[in-house]
């Protein structure tokens, strides 16, 4: 056991007498109805939208005022709730705003709660069920499919584990996270579903893959596993995706990739606005961010671009294993390559950060994945979106 109450309240016997008292004489102690905490009344600014937390941001409650260091409250006790003493310390981890903070943070969170989806109802199954695949389809489908189940498992994994460990002060954050990790629990659930529903069932894990997974959940604090997971991992994820509706085999699965994109964008927007909030607020972090861009970079060039995860796009965007197949399905996943990593340092620039592109060694990637393009013959090249 990892905590033990310092008291026995069973043999207690003041807290006994105390509570026996109360049942027979209906005495009452009432001095939580003088608690020092402000009287408000909260109401919708929108009456369409509903109460939302900005309609909360008030006073001791709000989050606009909140200090950079929590130091009055360690406990479980909510924003503005009065902290009595003999309170258990919980030993959060994470006691700064600028760690954990982004604009639009309570935004994440309404957005998140009212565009759930579900991945049992909400997919036709039925209709999937009809449609066979040729077997090199199929088989490069559930490769791919066994890819992303390994992602989103661990990135249900990462935000979870960081939970428990943010001050409760920090209360629009930690609720958005626990959004997350549902979010991120329904995709690992759709793909393993839509992967036994193929025929093949799921196929090979990916050791370069795990090795990158693995350094997103061993991130040495929120902020690093923020930065890492939802803007840089989660970033080139959502183009994939955008990809992936591109190349899917049915419009059954199309609709799929839409769903997982909408939940995806949105961490997305936490975590550039994270890092938007970072910059601002400590500015002598650049370079440390940098220094966790570049391990991360290495390892998603070795995990992204794995056999495992690579050949599956060449043969579903070349529709086949044919010769002008295979030649199609290079020039197209080059493209999405190029894309990628693209939009990756179009997210940095947004965020603060443009001197990413003249650092990373992903932009030298991009040189030469361009060289090889332009060396490949068949001109046609369809419009990625």
């Amino acid at each position: 056991m990892s905590y033990l109450s310092s008291i026995d309240f069973f043999d207690d016997k003041d807290f006994l007498d105390r509570y026996q008292y109360t049942l027979r004489t209906g005495e009452m102690d009432l001095s939580w109805m003088h608690a020092a905490t402000e009287t408000v009344q909260c109401t919708p600014q929108n009456p369409r939208r509903g109460l939302t937390f900005r309609d909360l941001d008030v006073g001791s409650y709000g989050f606009t005022e909140m200090p950079e260091l929590i130091r009055h409250n360690r406990s479980f006790a909510p924003r503005g709730a009065e902290i009595p003493a003999g309170l258990p310390d919980l030993q959060a981890e994470v006691n700064r705003k600028s760690e954990v903070w982004a604009y639009n943070i309570e935004g994440y969170y309404e957005e998140a709660m009212s565009r759930q989806w579900n991945a049992t109802t909400d997919i036709p199954w039925d209709d999937l069920s009809q449609c066979e695949l040729p077997e090199e389809i199929g088989k490069a489908y559930s490769q791919l499919l066994t890819f992303l189940t390994e992602v989103e498992m661990i990135a249900t994994d990462v935000p979870a584990k960081w939970l428990g460990r943010l001050n409760a002060e920090f209360f629009e954050v930690k609720n958005f996270i626990a959004t997350q990790a549902m979010d991120e629990a329904r995709h690992a659930e759709v793909f393993r579903k839509r992967a036994l529903s193929t025929g093949w069932g799921l196929m090979k894990a990916s050791r370069a893959n795990e090795c990158n997974l693995k350094f997103l959940r061993d991130a040495d604090s929120f902020a690093e596993a923020s930065l890492t997971l939802h803007l840089q991992a989660e970033g080139m994820v959502l183009t994939m995706f955008r990809f992936s509706e591109f190349i899917s085999p049915t419009e059954g699965d199309k609709k799929l990739f839409r769903l997982v994109m909408q939940d995806e964008a949105r961490h997305v927007g936490y975590g550039m606005q994270h890092l938007k909030w970072v910059l601002d607020h400590s500015p002598d972090k650049r370079e440390v961010i940098h220094q966790r861009l570049d391990e991360a970079e290495n390892f998603v060039f070795g995990g992204g671009y794995a056999t495992e995860v690579l050949e599956p796009f060449i043969i579903l965007s070349g529709k086949g294993m044919k010769a002008e197949n295979i030649q199609q399905g290079l020039r197209i996943t080059a493209q999405f390559n190029l894309k990628q990593i693209d939009e990756y340092f179009e997210r940095l620039d947004k965020c603060g950060l443009p001197e990413r592109r003249e650092r990373s060694k992903l932009a030298q990637i991009n040189e030469m994945t361009r060289a090889i393009l332009a060396e490949q013959p068949g001109n046609g090249m369809p419009q990625l979106p």
